[in-house]
């Protein structure tokens, strides 16, 4: 994937990464889909009618794909250029939290851990689901308040967060150095599930229901009709359908331009890493963030994941080459957190896209202008963990004309008046 140059084997942080050394990352990006459990369409099986047409394979489009069948519209097909959940899914650490800014992004989070705690039964997959909790190192009295206030939210809707000295967020990561940090905020009830896991679960049921899932089409127009969307072209031919479902995670743009819809979705890099087995590091450890650096680790088995928090415009370059350059920055802010990560070695990595919108927020609504269109994108890295009240809401707002919470933080026409609401919370995934 992307360029070659990966540091495999190499001491962190002694010397720059060797641009020979590339690891194979086809094993870490292998889903449940791949083991015959979920029989996609071929292309010449492509329909050419649907009662809708959900654009983009990933975990938020089978979420909602899932969701319309259980509801009874099965008459649905899932378009994806690649494979199921190959694209951002499959880069995503799969993180879940409850720590986010807005009363409706924590309502999606508890509704995605009700779903995960029983996901196995329902979709008999087990997703890996682990309670681990998230933790974030605060050094600044103003990141602090900030904090107070989304946890005064947060508790009131039933969430367990709280503020800790740094000597408790040192017990419970006794690497961590905290002599600089004068509190940190603790999530006991967050945690993490497999994102491809999660994905294939959505993709079996769905299919089960009724809907189709074709792979390997790229769509290339969408139809409309006196100003109603009426169908989408792809490679491999053409669907009729009255409604058309953006969920095309970082080709959001591209596809609402086909449209004549400009959607503020800015697709931007970030890296991950993982060490070889680092058990001087014990486990578990939760998703820990230093807010000051964007910095950010846990384990994984017995190695360490760990991402500089970078983010950075690559442009239409979604093939997402890895900058092995990163792995400095990284391990820079690693040591100055955790310093016995000096002592590990990097064994690899890989880079996703995180749609970005310009407050933070995701879009979902109908898209304005273009009856039949319907967005569900920009969840700026959060897809995965809000994937489940996604799915649910937009069935219940295409089904019975509205959802069942206010949606209305997402409006897809937020953008066009004045004024960009500002409710960034720490930047975690």
């Amino acid at each position: 994937m992307g360029e070659a140059g990966a540091p495999q084997g190499a001491r962190v942080p002694a010397g720059r990464p060797r641009a020979d050394r590339a690891p194979s990352l086809n094993g870490l990006i292998i889903g449940p889909w791949s083991n015959g459990r979920v029989q996609s369409m071929r292309v010449m099986d492509l329909p050419r009618t649907a009662s809708a047409v959900v654009i983009g394979g990933g975990v938020v489009g089978c979420s909602i794909a899932y969701n319309l069948a259980r509801r009874g519209l099965t008459d649905v097909v899932v378009v994806e250029r690649e494979t199921v959940g190959s694209g951002t899914t499959s880069k995503a650490a799969g993180g879940i939290r409850v720590q986010f800014p807005t009363e409706t992004e924590i309502r999606f989070s508890l509704e995605a851990i009700r779903v995960f705690e029983r996901f196995e039964d329902e979709f008999g997959v087990d997703p890996g689901y682990k309670k681990i909790g998230y933790l974030f190192l605060v050094s600044e009295p103003e990141q602090l308040r900030a904090f107070e206030k989304r946890i005064a939210l947060q508790t009131k809707l039933g969430a367990d967060v709280r503020v800790i000295t740094p000597a408790d967020a040192q017990k419970l990561v006794a690497a961590l150095r905290v002599d600089d940090l004068i509190a940190a905020v603790w999530g006991p009830g967050d945690g993490l599930a497999g994102p491809a896991e999660v994905t294939a679960g959505f993709a079996r049921r769905a299919r089960e229901l009724g809907v189709k899932i074709v792979e390997g089409v790229r769509v290339e127009s969408l139809e409309r009709t006196n100003g109603r969307m009426s169908g989408v072209t792809t490679t491999a031919g053409a669907i009729a359908s009255p409604l058309v479902i953006n969920a095309a995670g970082p080709s959001a743009a591209r596809i609402g331009r086909l449209a004549g819809v400009t959607l503020a979705v800015h697709p931007r890099r970030r890296h991950i890493f993982f060490t070889e087995p680092f058990p001087a590091i014990a486990g578990p450890v939760p998703l820990t963030t230093d807010v000051a650096t964007g910095f950010y680790f846990r384990k994984e088995l017995e190695q360490v994941l760990l991402s500089p928090g970078d983010v950075e415009d690559i442009g239409q370059d979604f093939d997402v080459p890895m900058d092995w350059s990163k792995v400095e920055e990284a391990v820079h802010k690693a040591i100055r957190r955790v310093p016995i990560i000096g002592d590990a070695r990097i064994a690899g990595g890989w880079a996703g896209l995180r749609p970005l919108t310009p407050d933070d927020h995701a879009i979902i609504g109908w898209a304005p202008g273009v009856e039949g269109f319907f967005v569900a994108v920009g969840f700026g890295g959060h897809g995965f963990q809000h994937s489940p009240a996604t799915g649910r809401y937009v069935a219940e707002w295409l089904l019975d004309g509205k959802p069942s919470l206010d949606l209305s933080l997402f409006d897809p026409g937020r953008f066009d008046r004045s004024g960009v609401r500002a409710d960034k919370a720490p930047d975690a995934e």
